[in-house]
Order: structure tokens, then sequence, then C-alpha cells
């Protein structure tokens, strides 16, 4: 076993965990979906947050000969990871009450979800910047990366549900983008 695979090993569970977590809500919200005001909102958050948690996969794979196996690096990926957790968990609501609306739901806890996806994504950036895959490289992979944490940024802020819906659509689409442009090499 590499250093990487016991390290990741952990951290790979807590992740899987976290996409569980969102997938239950998903489920949950299904099963209830007679009884209660499901809207967009929080169903698109979720998404987001499952494709950032799986994007997170690659960029700890591009990572794995940079990190040492040591206590500090263990402590800074459980924080990492149990922020990813939280965030997963805030996404859908815990019971599903008949009568409930979900984009309600949503406002009390976007914050808190946003937020956490954009302070999870800039280590990854930082990494980006300092190993030069992002300023050596085409314009097209720069300003994805600004585009994104300025779209985040917007719906951090956001208090519109039609700006919500556009910024959240907009965020997902940028996913299946950015790796089609790493798969083809036309970054």
């Amino acid at each position: 076993m590499s250093q990487f695979e016991f390290v990741f090993s952990l951290f790979g569970l807590l992740l899987g965990l976290s996409l569980a977590e969102v997938l239950g809500g998903f489920g949950k919200a299904v099963k209830a979906r007679a009884r209660v005001r499901i809207g967009w909102l929080t169903p698109l958050l979720g998404v987001l947050v499952m494709l950032d948690l799986t994007s997170f996969w690659t960029s700890a794979w591009a990572a794995r000969d940079l990190l040492p196996v040591n206590y500090l690096t263990l402590m800074l990926l459980l924080a990492f990871t149990g922020l990813y957790y939280l965030a997963a968990t805030l996404v859908f609501p815990e019971e599903v009450n008949s009568g409930r609306d979900f984009d309600e739901h949503y406002w009390l806890n976007k914050r808190l979800v946003v937020g956490a996806v954009l302070l999870l994504n800039l280590p990854d950036a930082a990494f980006d910047l300092w190993t030069g895959e992002v300023v050596l490289q085409t314009w097209t992979r720069t300003a994805i990366l600004l585009g994104f944490f300025a779209l985040l940024a917007g719906l951090l802020v956001a208090r519109g549900k039609r700006v919500s819906l556009i910024l959240l659509v907009t965020l997902i689409a940028l996913y299946p983008l950015n790796s089609t442009l790493s798969a083809l090499k036309l970054h």
C-alpha cells in the first residue's frame, strides 16, 4: 500500500459518506414528492455539491505525490473532508414533513453550503496556480477558474430565486466543460 492509498483510504471513506448523504437527501425528496414542494434550488445545490466532491477526488490524485504522510496532513485532510461532509448534510432537510417547501430550506442553508464549497476550492486553485497549471496554459482554463469563483461568490450573496437558479445551472455546467477541455487538452 502506498502512502497515498494509506492516507486516502480514510478520507475517501469520508468523501463517499458525503456523497451518500446528498444522494440520500435526493432519495428522501423523491419519496416525499407528493407531500412536499421540492422545487429546483435544493436539488441543483445537491448536484453542485456532488460534482464538487467528485472533482476533489481528481485533485487529490493529482496531488498524491506531494502529500506527505504526517499528522499535519491528516489533520488538514480531516478538516477538509469534514467540511465537505458538513456541507453535504446541510443540502437537504433532515426531516421531510408534509407541506414543507425545500426552497425555504435552501435559503436557510445556502450560504453555509456555498461558503464551504468556495472555501474548499481555494486550495485546489492555489495548487493549480502553484504548479503553473492555470497561468502557463491558455486563457480558457484561467477564465473557467476565475468564472467559477465569481459565480460561487455571486451565489453566496444572491437573494433572488431566478438569479440563484441561473448561477447554479451555470456552475453545474462548468464541471463537464472543464473536464472535457482537460480531456481534450484544449485548455
